[in-house]
């Protein structure tokens, strides 16, 4: 009886030696937001540059035509020092009229970012080998990108065949 006792109080101590030391880390890492977590904030606007937002590819395989155009952009950002850093995912979407063939186009998707003067901050390309399968006039691809935008800069993507 006095042993079930003791164990049961040596339990509920322990349960709070947990739950104390828990809470300690847990404000520990919030007052390192700078190091470990990032703040996220609303992202910049993301522009096309004229001609390259959707494009009419010309197959690799079957010398068919498609138009090739982005879906949808998916995008969240995050403080990093000065910068921000943009994450995406890019939807592409290609529609063919004939589509009794697979086929293969090439694209190139180029992100970037500039500085308040127009000089480049950095690059994200991502060189697509857009697979079409037979049977399906309509395909979509999601990818994934990523840059660091300087505070005042601004970012454009544009599509292009290789």
């Amino acid at each position: 009886m006095i042993l079930g006792y003791l164990v049961r109080k040596i339990n509920i101590l322990f349960l709070v030696f947990i739950i104390t030391g828990c809470s300690t880390v847990k404000n520990n890492i919030s007052n390192l937001n700078g190091v470990f977590l990032n703040e996220e904030v609303i992202c910049p606007l993301i522009r096309t540059p004229e001609g390259s937002g959707e494009l009419v590819a010309i197959s690799k395989t079957n010398n068919n035509t498609s138009y090739v155009g982005f879906r949808g952009i998916k995008k969240k950002c995050f403080l990093s020092n000065d910068n921000i850093k943009m994450n995406l995912a890019v939807n592409l979407r290609s529609v063919r009229k004939n589509f009794q063939n697979d086929d293969l186009i090439k694209l190139k998707i180029s992100l970037v970012s500039i500085k308040i003067n127009n000089i480049e901050f950095d690059r994200d390309d991502f060189e697509l080998g857009f697979f079409l399968k037979s049977g399906s006039e309509i395909v979509e691809r999601e990818l994934n990108m990523s840059i660091f935008i300087p505070k005042d800069g601004k970012v454009y993507i544009g599509l292009f065949q290789n």
